[in-house]
Parts: C-alpha cells; structure tokens; sequence
C-alpha cells in the first residue's frame, strides 16, 4: 500500500478517479499519506476542521451524526473505494459528521489543497464528486426521515 503503484490504485478505485490519466493520479498519490487506524479508533470528529480528503482502501468505516436531536445516529457504513472528508474541504468548514474505524482500515490521507487542485484541473472529477455528494445528501435525509434513531446502514 505504500508505493506509488498501490496508491494509485486505490484512487483508481474511486469513483471519477479510474478515468483520469495517470499523469494526473501519480502526483496526488506521491502526496498522500497513508494513514492506518484501528477498529474503533475516530477518524475525524464532527465539528473538527476539515483539512484533509480520505479515500477509504482497506476495512470499513462508521458515519455518525453525533449532535442530532435524539442523539448520534449512524448514516452509514463505507468500505473499500469511497471517498470521506471532502464536504468539509470544499468549503472550509468543520466536520459534518464523526468517521470511526468499523475494522481496522487503511486510508490514503489528501491534504485539502491537493484534493482542490485535482477538482480544479479535472471538471470531470469535481461533477463526479458533486453527484457523490449529492446521493449522500438524499441518503442521509431518507435514513433520518425513516427512523432517526436506528439508520438502516449496513
């Protein structure tokens, strides 16, 4: 997982990410860091500053809501090949959710500016990453709306 070659297939795993050239993924895999946490272990915490783009290559992990009214929720589950952390890169907020390790995960970690670089110079990437977000949206707003209390994320 930690050459050049793993890491770009990580990406390439991604959504939006398996069209672009190499010569665009190799410079943001030479920049990321290969972050490892243990089964239980917060990723990122709501409400923290979001400062960095995880690609999820190896485990599962936890999105929870933690200050909803009834108390935290869990949205959803993500495995292998989905990306976290980028709602609150694109516009500079704090976390809107709390990511904890399901199993032991492995990550690639994009620090917030190279992630906005490679939106910037791949449209293509940045409507893929719209469209992500947006079913996220609408998935979170259904698993509320149904029962708040128990998401049926899986």
């Amino acid at each position: 997982m930690d050459s050049l070659e793993s890491k770009v297939e990580t990406l390439r795993a991604i959504p939006g990410f398996a069209e672009l050239p190499s010569a665009r993924l190799k410079p943001v895999a030479q920049a990321a860091e290969v972050a490892r946490f243990g089964a239980g272990e917060v990723i990122v915490r709501q409400g923290d500053p979001g400062d960095a783009v995880y690609a999820l290559a190896e485990g599962k992990a936890e999105v929870w809501l933690m200050d909803a009214p009834q108390g935290p929720v869990l949205l959803r589950t993500m495995g292998p090949g989905q990306l976290f952390g980028e709602t609150a890169v694109l516009y500079q907020g704090p976390r809107s959710a709390t990511i904890r390790a399901k199993t032991d995960v492995t990550t690639l970690k994009l620090a917030g500016p190279t992630f906005l670089g490679l939106l910037r110079s791949s449209p293509e990437l940045a409507v893929q990453v719209a469209v992500i977000l947006a079913q996220r949206l609408a998935s979170d707003r259904r698993a509320l709306a149904v029962d708040p209390t128990a998401s049926g994320a899986a």
